[in-house]
């Protein structure tokens, strides 16, 4: 497994680059990227923590093939033409990493519905737990970050 620096998008090494910018309308000052780092996704982030005040910064790794797979799942077994055909979570291997989508009935926000599209083989960056994860409310994916993803992958 590939071992991936806290990214600072603002001094990214040569071999990577800024995708794009993602707005979560229910988090006010945050920072929110998706980043390409060699043959890996990065979603960053940055947000001030509720309980000490200070500036925190979080990111989940993906093997880069792991977008074109949750691309496919989310379009085939999640929004396909006969429903939603998947179980509540699935996962596959890449690059010898657990990478899984679960369908969340609260994602963000309550009521607000979603995917949670976790890595199980990385240990999130602030806890020192696995997994680490991004959480993505559907209607997000469906005001365009479902094609920002397709095209990327």
């Amino acid at each position: 497994m590939k071992n991936i620096p806290i990214l600072d998008p603002l001094h990214l090494p040569l071999n990577s680059r800024v995708l794009f910018e993602l707005d979560y309308p229910m988090f006010e000052n945050e920072t929110h990227k998706l980043i390409q780092f060699e043959d890996y996704i990065v979603y960053w982030s940055k947000y001030t923590s509720l309980f000490t005040r200070e500036d925190k910064i979080s990111q989940a790794e993906f093997p880069f093939e792991s977008i074109c797979w949750f691309v496919k799942t989310i379009e085939n077994n999640y929004w396909g033409n006969e429903g939603d055909k998947s179980t509540n979570s699935e996962n596959r291997m890449f690059s010898g990493e657990d990478i899984g989508i679960s369908s969340m009935m609260h994602c963000c926000l309550e009521n607000l519905p979603g995917y949670n599209f976790w890595n199980k083989s990385r240990v999130d960056h602030v806890s020192n737990r696995p997994p680490q994860s991004w959480l993505i409310p559907r209607y997000m994916l469906k005001e365009g970050l479902f094609d920002k993803l397709k095209s990327i992958s």
